[in-house]
C-alpha cells in the first residue's frame, strides 16, 4: 500500500512541480515585459519632451528673426545721391502733356565708391531715366503698380551700366529708386 501511495504522490508532485515551473517562468516573463514596457514608455516620453521644446524654440527664434529682418528692411536707410536727378519728358501718346519728376537712387551706405561712381555717371543715368519715363503711357504713370514697375526698371537699368568692381573692390549695386517729385501737366 505504501508503494501505491508513493506512485500516486509522485505523479501529482511531478505535475505540480511542472506547473509551478511554468507559472514561475510566466511570472518572470511578465515582470520582464512590464520593465521593458516601462522603459519604452519613459524613453518615448522623454524623447518627445526633448524634441518638442527644441522645435518650438527654433520656430519661435525663426519667427522673431523674420520679424526683425522685416522691421530692418522697412526702417533701413541707405545712402542717396547728393541731389535727385530732375527730368522733364513728354508723356507717351498724350499731345501737349508732360511729366516733371525727380528721381533719387539709394544704395548701401558702406559702398562709398558707389556714390562717387553714380555721380560720375550722372549724365548717363539721367539719359536712361529719360528713355524709361518718356516710353510710359499716362495709365502707367497714374497707377501705383505702374510707378513701382518704373522704379524697379530704373534700378535694373542703372545697375546694368555699373561695373562689377573698381580698383579690385566690389562696387555694389543700387538698391532702390524713389520719386522725389512727380508732377504731370
Amino acid at each position: 500500500m505504501d508503494d501505491d501511495k508513493k506512485t500516486e504522490e509522485a505523479p501529482a508532485a511531478a505535475s505540480s512541480d511542472g506547473k509551478s515551473n511554468i507559472v514561475k517562468w510566466v511570472i518572470v516573463f511578465l515582470i520582464l515585459l512590464i520593465f521593458v514596457g516601462i522603459e519604452v514608455g519613459i524613453a518615448v516620453f522623454f524623447v518627445g519632451k526633448l524634441k518638442e521644446p527644441d522645435a518650438a524654440a527654433i520656430s519661435a527664434e525663426m519667427a522673431a528673426k523674420a520679424r526683425q529682418d522685416s522691421i530692418n528692411k522697412q526702417t533701413a536707410m541707405g545712402a542717396t545721391m547728393a541731389s535727385p536727378i530732375e527730368i522733364t519728358v513728354n508723356i507717351y501718346g498724350e499731345e501737349g502733356r508732360y511729366l516733371k519728376c525727380g528721381v533719387q537712387l539709394e544704395y548701401d551706405a558702406t559702398d562709398e565708391q558707389l556714390g562717387t561712381e553714380l555721380e560720375a555717371r550722372r549724365a548717363r543715368i539721367k539719359d536712361i531715366i529719360i528713355d524709361i519715363m518718356s516710353s510710359k503711357s499716362l495709365s502707367d504713370l497714374m497707377s501705383n503698380d505702374g510707378k513701382k514697375a518704373i522704379r524697379d526698371q530704373i534700378v535694373a537699368a542703372v545697375n546694368n551700366i555699373l561695373p562689377e568692381d573698381v580698383g579690385g573692390k566690389p562696387l555694389g549695386k543700387v538698391l532702390r529708386s524713389y520719386f522725389d517729385s512727380f508732377v504731370m501737366q
